[in-house]
């Protein structure tokens, strides 16, 4: 396959090869106008020639003037094909530098030295002006065969163009997305400046659930059914059992009650399974204060768990036991932000002082940001998700062909147009939390996280129609490569 050095080297030689044959043209053009000029004026010259004869001739019959004493005086035109002023043409023509050929590079034969052939190329389009910057297809090729190469790469490469029906596609899912962020996901309730927030009535719902399988309290009198007694007593023991070094309190460090959860790493749900593994097996807790530092301490009565195998099952255990609780799980990665100290712009008291992000977090995990919420805050992305891909597939079933089957145009459409739902559905999130009087509760997560997600697909599938081009172009030189050698 050729590499990029190559390609760009070859392009170079294609080039000055292409400014020497149309050097070449010109020339032969040039001499074949001037060929014609001489060869009418021979022609013309002959005719005067003839005449003259004709008239001497008559004059000659009509004094009786004897013909070989005036015959040797008139030019014959064999031996005289063209006028003097016909010789000056030809030595202006041949001194004309547009009607010279410039000094020519013969293509480089194989085994020859190729770095010295390039040198010379470049020498040769310093020395003629060639310009490099234009696209070299439109400088080799006539215009009709650019534009037939364009409409092939934009039919086969290029995201397909959208309808009016994408279009109305992405409008409703924006919409129904919008309304199921305000109205259904809204907020998990909590406290912002003295007030009590509307809470998402999923997330109460998945609260008040929770209450019956957490973990069972000492005079509990919670009424169950007897699904939700057997999970309540399947979290109780589960709690006992999985005692680990990452339920630390200590205020002073920024383990409260009631984010101890949110800064001990161990309670993560994806960081827990490295951080929680490696504090329950040397008995520690691995933690961010609340100066954005990290932290480690030991947990006294908790000694380090030699088996990695045992330490990942009570990870996974303690964290079953503690997803139903009041305070609950916190988001995964939710605890990456308590390092970060910028301005956040939002204040949660009432004429109070904008605080940092770390603070922030901190504000919407004790007052009820936790998983389950971010699981309610997946329902808006999620039904725009399922809206759009409903409607790839009905056109795909309309039109006789299969999604997997798409090619690279319309799957670039297809998540271009995510791309476009999810980013507007992050806009009218940024204007849901202004309803909500700036409120960092209103945020949601998930719908940024999938924008994220959505906008590396695309970028990843730019990548991979980049390479396929690429592939394509290699594949073509490699092929005129090898017939120049077979030529040659």
């Amino acid at each position: 396959m050729m590499n990029k050095k190559f390609q760009n080297q070859a392009e170079l030689v294609a080039l000055v090869q292409r400014h020497q044959l149309n050097c070449l043209q010109q020339v032969i053009h040039n001499w074949g106008k001037q060929l014609t000029q001489l060869e009418n004026e021979s022609v013309s010259q002959s005719t005067d020639l003839d005449r003259l004869r004709k008239e001497i001739a008559k004059l000659r019959g009509e004094h009786s003037i004897d013909a070989e004493s005036t015959i040797s005086q008139i030019p014959d035109r064999r031996d005289h094909h063209v006028s003097d002023s016909s010789f000056v043409q030809k030595m202006q023509f041949a001194k004309d530098p547009s009607n010279q050929l410039p000094p020519m590079i013969a293509p480089s034969s194989v085994g020859e030295d190729w770095n010295l052939y390039i040198k010379d190329v470049n020498q040769y389009i310093a020395d003629h002006g060639i310009d490099v910057a234009p696209d070299p297809l439109e400088q080799l090729l006539p215009s009709d065969q650019v534009a037939a190469i364009r409409d092939e790469f934009v039919d086969h490469f290029c995201p397909a163009p959208w309808d009016r029906w994408d279009y109305s596609a992405v409008a409703l899912a924006v919409i129904l997305g919008a309304v199921t962020d305000y109205l259904l996901v809204a907020t998990p309730g909590g406290i912002f400046k003295g007030k009590e927030q509307r809470a998402s009535p999923v997330t109460q719902w998945m609260k008040q659930q929770s209450q019956k399988i957490a973990p069972i309290q000492s005079g509990d009198t919670i009424e169950r059914n007897a699904f939700q007694q057997w999970l309540a007593e399947l979290t109780t023991t589960a709690e006992k059992w999985a005692k680990v070094p990452i339920d630390l309190i200590s205020p002073k460090d920024g383990l409260t009650p009631r984010t101890h959860r949110l800064a001990s790493l161990g309670h993560d749900p994806i960081l827990g399974l490295v951080f929680g593994v490696m504090d329950i097996i040397s008995g520690k807790c691995t933690f961010i204060d609340a100066s954005g530092k990290w932290g480690v301490l030991d947990h006294a009565g908790y000694p380090g768990t030699p088996n990695p195998l045992e330490a990942l099952v009570k990870v996974v255990v303690h964290g079953f036991s503690d997803v139903f609780t009041k305070q609950g799980l916190p988001i995964p990665f939710m605890a990456s932000f308590l390092q970060v100290s910028a301005n956040s712009g939002f204040t949660v008291k009432e004429g109070g002082d904008a605080l940092p992000v770390k603070d922030v977090i901190r504000y919407m995990y004790a007052n009820g940001y936790d998983l389950r919420h971010f699981v309610t805050t997946a329902i808006s992305p999620g039904i725009a998700e399922a809206l759009l891909w409903t409607y790839h597939g009905i056109r795909a079933y309309a039109t006789g062909s299969k999604m997997k089957e798409a090619g690279i145009s319309e799957k670039m459409k297809q998540k271009q147009m995510l791309v476009m739902t999810h980013a507007l559905l992050g806009s009218a999130n940024i204007m849901k939390t202004a309803l909500y009087g700036w409120n960092p509760l209103a945020i949601n997560f998930a719908q940024f996280k999938t924008l994220a997600l959505r906008m590396i697909s695309l970028v990843k599938l730019s990548l991979e129609r980049d390479q396929m081009v690429q592939n394509t172009l290699n594949q073509q030189l490699d092929r005129i490569i090898s017939e120049a050698r077979i030529l040659n």
